[in-house]
């Protein structure tokens, strides 16, 4: 499972230890692990995206 989020830091990121690092432009959407997302959120490099009706986007 992954979650959707919004970079809010232009920067070279990766979700898991043995991906390559990617480059990532403030404003991008990438889905990511909800570990790796609550990291990202808490160092204020992003937010979770949500729908119109506040709703997680989840893809399995």
């Amino acid at each position: 499972m992954k979650v959707l989020i919004q970079y809010t830091q232009t920067g070279k990121y990766r979700d898991q230890a043995w991906e390559a690092y990617m480059l990532r432009a403030k404003g991008d959407l990438h889905a990511v692990t909800p570990s790796y997302a609550a990291q990202l959120i808490k160092q204020n490099k992003a937010h979770l995206f949500t729908t119109e009706d506040s709703d997680i986007v989840i893809e399995m």
